[in-house]
């Protein structure tokens, strides 16, 4: 049981050619009483294209009775240009009227959510710009956080440092990968019936989201254990060199069936660095698992520092995740981030939005020992002052 609820992240709104790929995705139009986190690139896609069953379901009275999305917060994260006070005047009406369509489940809030990004880009010209939604799907508590995720020009090479778009084109190995997909898609079919609930049930894999219990999906067990032993160098290559982003994917969540624990963190740790949204998210998922669960498999903690400060709001989630486990289980670890993390960490003790803030401020907690107030930035920042200056450390952002 991870010690903090994990959220729900969505682009806003609906079927956003800008959705973030994090597989932790849904529209907020998707009116759903079970999902509270799904693992599936294929469904991802799918809530980008707008092709999930469920958008095509009607949704019955009893279900549209229960608490309501409401508004939690508004920040801008990635620049000094740029504030909530500062956004709302610059997006005007416009902004209120997206939200209250958003929450409302108006799909023409894609239309206002492009006017307001290109209104912002006209003004900033910022190579990134995206608003992020993150929801927490807490008993009679679903409040929406709004995020306008931007990287400024000078951070672009610090914070997007990705790898090139790989370009092979690799056959699927005993068709696992072809398995895998239908595997999410029966998984997510059983979360919207009810019949399961993520994460809810253990397996023999180091990470995955729907376990096998249920009859549709015990088949899949001994078919991915098997076969990812059989193939795992195999599906190291798609991870590494595939051009089909849910190829690769798939291959993440896939080598988490390998016993060798050590050799998927030294696969998984790489990718970190991937191109594609989708499977940056599926590699953190699984190493958020491993440093969670199985502390005697070292994940090295330097990979993941960028990763705090990486430019979606999903990212940033499961980075500090990681490395909040990490510090909990792992001397090193600490020190490590106590000399090379600490900037970062403070950023996302400075944002609104609750997992980002309360893991960043308990880790801060462990590389210090001290013991401030989350709410006290000042005197974090204090005490990160002096300690850079007495030993040399790197800059507060």
């Amino acid at each position: 049981m991870k010690p903090f609820i994990t959220p729900l992240l969505f682009s806003f709104l609906f079927f956003s050619p800008l959705l973030i790929a994090d597989s932790d995705t849904l529209p907020l139009n998707k009116k759903t009483k079970v999902i509270k986190e799904s693992d599936s690139a294929e469904i991802t896609k799918q809530l980008k294209t707008g092709s999930l069953k469920e958008a095509q379901s009607t949704v019955s009275a009893e279900e549209e009775i229960g608490p309501k999305p409401f508004l939690g917060s508004i920040s801008v994260y990635g620049t000094k240009k740029l504030n909530e006070v500062i956004l709302k005047e610059l997006l005007g009406k416009d902004f209120d009227e997206w939200i209250k369509k958003g929450l409302a489940g108006d799909p023409s809030s894609l239309d206002i959510e492009k006017s307001l990004i290109q209104k912002i880009q006209k003004k900033f010209n910022f190579p990134f710009a995206e608003f992020s939604i993150v929801q927490f799907f807490e008993p009679d508590n679903l409040a929406v956080h709004i995020v306008l995720d931007v990287i400024e020009k000078n951070d672009l090479a610090s914070r997007a440092n990705f790898y090139s778009e790989p370009t092979g084109q690799f056959t699927d190995p005993d068709l696992l990968i072809q398995s895998w997909m239908e595997y999410e898609n029966l998984g997510m079919d059983l979360i919207e019936s009810g019949q399961i609930a993520p994460d809810g049930t253990k397996c023999e894999a180091l990470h995955c989201p729907f376990g096998h219990e249920h009859t549709k999906l015990k088949r899949y067990g001994p078919l991915f254990t098997e076969g990812v032993k059989k193939n795992s160098e195999k599906l190291i290559e798609i991870l590494n060199k595939d051009k089909r982003a849910d190829y690769r994917a798939s291959a993440a969540f896939l080598l988490a069936y390998l016993p060798n624990g050590k050799k998927v963190v030294s696969a998984l740790v790489d990718r970190i660095r991937d191109p594609d949204q989708v499977v940056r998210n599926n590699v953190l998922r699984v190493l958020g698992d491993i440093s969670e669960l199985r502390p005697e498999f070292a994940i090295p903690v330097n990979p993941l520092i960028p990763a705090l400060n990486y430019p979606r709001s999903t990212d940033r989630s499961k980075a500090v995740f990681v490395v909040f486990s990490l510090a909990a289980h792992s001397s090193s670890a600490r020190e490590e981030l106590l000399r090379d993390g600490v900037p970062n960490l403070l950023l996302l003790l400075d944002t609104k939005i609750p997992d980002q803030r309360d893991l960043a401020y308990n880790t801060l907690k462990k590389v210090s020992g001290k013991d401030y107030p989350v709410s006290d930035l000042v005197s974090w920042k204090n005490w990160y002052g002096k300690l850079k200056k007495d030993k040399g450390l790197p800059a507060a952002k």
